[in-house]
């Protein structure tokens, strides 16, 4: 029974997974166009080298629209590579063709000036 019980713990607590989220739209971040890779669109890069696989949610369907759909970070950005931001975001259960990081859900983006680059 105790053997049960342990292999039970075990079992569980190694599907515990560490959510990753961010907040304050503080992570910089360059897009980066990777249409060219097989399954690959625009991806965040973090100044550490890290890519993130935005998550698209589609729009499909007749008017109006949910209410999700307007208030995504996403839904009027122009994605342009090299282009910088800030963003935070939360990890996501999914995977995706293109496989260079790990997806996420934007909950905040705002495009950096030219003052606040780097470059």
């Amino acid at each position: 029974m105790k053997k049960l019980l342990v292999l039970t713990l075990l079992i569980f607590s190694a599907c515990s997974k560490e959510v990753v989220k961010t907040s304050n739209c503080a992570v910089e971040a360059t897009v980066r166009n990777l249409t060219g890779l097989d399954g690959c669109g625009f991806v965040f890069e973090l100044n550490d080298g890290t890519r993130l696989e935005p998550q698209i949610l589609m729009y499909c369907g007749a008017m109006p629209l949910s209410s999700e759909v307007p208030n995504d970070p996403l839904y009027n950005f122009q994605f342009v590579d090299g282009k910088r931001v800030k963003i935070s975001y939360e990890q996501v259960e999914g995977a995706s063709i293109c496989m260079v990081g790990p997806m996420v859900k934007i909950t905040c983006l705002t495009e950096m000036s030219a003052q606040e680059t780097n470059y």
